[in-house]
């Protein structure tokens, strides 16, 4: 579970975010944090005692507020279809305010990141793929989406082709996601990719 921050270590990890978004994890530094905050690197020591701890708390924060989206698409959207959509459109307007998904950035920094944090990437992963499995099978099974998808398959090349055309998105635009995503729900509805 994730421990409370105090209003200084929540504006630092504010800023880390949106850094680690737009830059990536070794995009940015605690002098960066400083500068825009204009606070002491010694003041981020005190709450984030090395880049490693602060790139978790970030990462616990984020998954909490994604998985509060994730029910809230649920309340809001009654249709597979509706849900799928909405997800995608995270991505998209992630994209638009010229950020990339944060388990996407941190992917591309993997090798930087200690294991704990690995775990964290893991967890988002299969919470993602848990929850658009539900969301297929739910369309599934109410006539919605074809039968002949797998909910389990389908969950693992949706968000994979979420995360991935958000980054190709970077040198495209968010119409890019727009089209893989009409794409993706067409094929859904079809049973085919043609």
């Amino acid at each position: 579970m994730m421990k409370e921050l105090s209003p200084t270590a929540a504006k630092i990890a504010d800023i880390a975010e949106h850094f680690i978004q737009s830059r990536g994890y070794n995009g940015f530094s605690f002098r960066d944090i400083q500068d825009a905050l204009g606070i002491k690197t010694a003041s981020i020591h005190y709450h984030f005692k090395t880049k490693q701890d602060l790139a978790k708390a970030v990462f616990e924060r984020y998954l909490v507020r994604y998985k509060l989206i994730l029910d809230k698409i649920e309340q809001d959207q009654e249709s597979a279809e509706a849900r799928l959509d909405a997800l995608a459109n995270l991505f998209i307007l992630t994209r638009d305010d010229d950020k990339l998904c944060l388990c996407g950035m941190y992917a591309s920094d993997y090798r930087s990141l200690d294991s704990e944090l690995s775990f964290t990437l893991n967890r988002f992963v299969e919470i993602n793929e848990a929850w658009i499995e539900k969301v297929v099978k739910l369309g599934v099974d109410s006539g919605e989406l074809s039968a002949q998808n797998n909910p389990k398959d389908i969950a693992k090349v949706y968000f994979s082709a979420l995360e991935g055309s958000t980054l190709l998105a970077q040198f495209k635009d968010s119409s890019y996601i727009q089209e893989v995503k009409t794409v993706f729900l067409n094929s859904l509805k079809t049973g085919s990719f043609s």
